[in-house]
């Protein structure tokens, strides 16, 4: 039997590592602990890109405003990324300022 083999949840030096072996498994946590000691690891905030077009692709019949909502993302961020930014009606006149 080695140390790793004989840690119980209440020898893990953090919350985030007891949520982990509380909710997936003892196991997974000292696996988690092993492999990222001493790193920092993020989970960023948003999903990627690939990810946000790949589900409004999935979910193409939801509007606009749904699609923003589940994902976490702007309106203006979803018309992006299906290529279609509603534009502002603009002359090609350059207007003076005095």
């Amino acid at each position: 039997m080695n140390v790793w083999d004989s840690l119980t949840v209440e020898d893990l030096p953090n919350e985030d590592l007891k949520w982990v072996a509380k909710t997936l498994g003892l196991d997974v946590a000292k696996r988690i602990w092993k492999r990222f000691a001493g790193n920092h690891v993020a989970c960023p905030a948003r999903m990627t890109p690939e990810a946000v077009r790949r589900y409004m692709a999935e979910n193409c019949e939801k509007t606009v405003h749904q699609l923003a909502f589940e994902t976490g993302m702007s309106e203006r961020t979803i018309y992006r990324y299906l290529n279609f930014v509603p534009q502002k009606k603009t002359d090609n006149v350059q207007l003076s300022l005095f």
